[in-house]
C-alpha cells in the first residue's frame, strides 16, 4: 500500500515522500522508500538504488532509517530526533527536531546537524539536547531491534521486492 511520509521541519517547511507501508500498528509503522539517486550523508555515500526501511513509533522521540545497499548490505542507521508522530491511514507524519545520529555499519556514531539549532528557542534546544543524550544511551538496544525488524520484513516481502526490482533478501 502506498502512503506518504510527511516530515515537518522546525522552520515550518513540509517535505513529502511517496513510500510503501510495510507494517502498522497503533504505535509503530515501517515504511519502505527507494532513493531515486545517489546521496551523500556526512562521509557516507548512499548509492543509487539504496532502500530505506523507516521505523516510526508514537511513543519514542526518534525514528530510524535503516539504509540497505542494492547488494543487500546494511550501509547505516540514521536516527532522526523527532516527535509529534501521527500514523494515519494514508500517511505517517512527524516533526523533525533537526539533530540526527548516523550509525555506520562498522559502528561509528556521528551527531549531525547541530548547527541547525542556532535559531531554535533555548527551551526547545535544551529538550533536543536531553532527547539526544537519551537516544545515544539507548542505541545499543535500538539498533539491534531495528535490524531484526528490517530483516523480518525483508524476508516476508522478498518475492514482492524481487518482482519490482527491489533488493533481494541476502542469504544468511
Amino acid at each position: 500500500m502506498r502512503v506518504k511520509e510527511v516530515k515537518r521541519k522546525l522552520s515550518g517547511e513540509r517535505l513529502e515522500y511517496d513510500c510503501e507501508l510495510l507494517e502498522r500498528s497503533d504505535r509503530h509503522a515501517v515504511l519502505r522508500y527507494r532513493l531515486p539517486h545517489a546521496a551523500q550523508v556526512a562521509d557516507l555515500t548512499l548509492p543509487d538504488g539504496t532502500v530505506t526501511y523507516a521505523h516510526y513509533w508514537t511513543d519514542r522521540s526518534f525514528n530510524v532509517y535503516h539504509w540497505i545497499a542494492p547488494d543487500g548490505r546494511t550501509l547505516a542507521y540514521y536516527v532522526n530526533l523527532g516527535d509529534q508522530v501521527a500514523l494515519h491511514p494514508d500517511r505517517v507524519e512527524w516533526r523533525d527536531l533537526a539533530v540526527d545520529i548516523l550509525v555506520t555499519s562498522d559502528g561509528r556514531t556521528q551527531i549531525l546537524d547541530t548547527d541547525e539549532l542556532e535559531d531554535v528557542p533555548p527551551g526547545l534546544r535544551r529538550e533536543i539536547g536531553t532527547v539526544r543524550e537519551q537516544v545515544v544511551a539507548g542505541l545499543r538496544t535500538v539498533i539491534p531491534e531495528v535490524a531484526e525488524a528490517t530483516r523480518r520484513l525483508r524476508t516476508e516481502a522478498a518475492p514482492q521486492e524481487d518482482s519490482d526490482g527491489g533488493p533481494r533478501t541476502p542469504r544468511y
